[in-house]
């Protein structure tokens, strides 16, 4: 029973440095889940520490294997209404973890997560799970006080009879639910505040750059002159083949020359 107080002990130490160092630092929904799992964890471990000792006071024969079996036997074990609480808490948290969640606003204050449990929307930020860790440091001093004998059974507020409870994460009777409530809806209008700002700046930025591109055409000087044509290089031709072209053009020239010439008249063959 102590071992599993002790290892309960380890991550609420986990917990503890996960909200007020990693999640200060980095607001992601990574360290949210990762903080939802060693919660999960530390109930697990508290849940068998009540569930062993009601088997050595013999108020249960034996301890169940699965999750789902310990919570039920727990609820009916134990009267107290932190346990009961509790216990709802936990399944809801696994529930979180089960679900299809989506990510907002990270690297900001107002990171969350936010998914939908037994057909209600749940929102886990840093303010909820600050919250979430007092419910399970509240949880924890129960059980150590139990397990110690400092803590007397029925000596805390109780279950009301008559209340017929549920053991899914969607208890309407858990009073933790309807103090979480206003954070929760103060968690969807940061989040639906941050996605406004998010689309005016993204909007106004579009606007400038809009503006920015005129200005710069208008800016640009207009050409007023023709473009001047492309000057193609000159060819190299060999020294030899100038040669011969200027052996051409004078043997040319002599031809035309000749022609020009007016042609003697020829020498008539008389007798001597």
């Amino acid at each position: 029973m102590r071992d599993a107080i002790e290892n309960a002990v380890e991550e609420l130490k986990r917990v503890d440095h996960s909200i007020f160092v990693s999640l200060k630092y980095t607001r992601t929904v990574d360290i949210l889940i990762n903080i939802l799992i060693r919660m999960v964890d530390c109930y697990e471990f508290l849940m068998l520490a009540l569930l062993k000792y009601a088997v050595e006071n013999k108020m249960i024969g034996e301890i169940p294997t699965t999750p789902k079996e310990r919570a039920l036997l727990l609820k009916e074990v134990y009267k107290e209404q932190e346990v009961h609480n509790n216990v709802d808490l936990y399944l809801l948290l696994k529930a979180m973890l089960k679900s299809n969640y989506g990510k907002e606003n990270e690297y900001r204050r107002h990171v969350a997560m936010r998914a939908i449990v037994a057909g209600r929307e749940e929102i886990i930020n840093i303010n909820i799970i600050s919250q979430y860790y007092e419910y399970l440091t509240a949880f924890f001093h129960l059980v150590d006080n139990l397990t110690k004998g400092t803590y007397v059974l029925g000596t805390g507020v109780l279950m009301q009879e008559g209340i017929i409870e549920t053991t899914d994460e969607e208890n309407p009777n858990n009073p933790y639910w309807t103090q979480v409530e206003e954070m929760k809806k103060e968690a969807a209008m940061e989040i639906a505040r941050d996605k406004e700002i998010k689309e005016r700046i993204r909007a106004e930025k579009a606007t400038r750059e809009v503006e920015r591109s005129k200005r710069y055409e208008d800016m640009k000087p207009k050409r007023i002159t023709k473009r001047k044509p492309k000057i193609k290089p000159k060819r190299i031709v060999p020294a030899e083949r100038l040669k011969m072209l200027e052996l051409k053009k004078q043997a040319k020239k002599r031809i035309e020359k000749d022609k020009k010439k007016p042609k003697k008249p020829a020498k008539k063959k008389g007798k001597k």
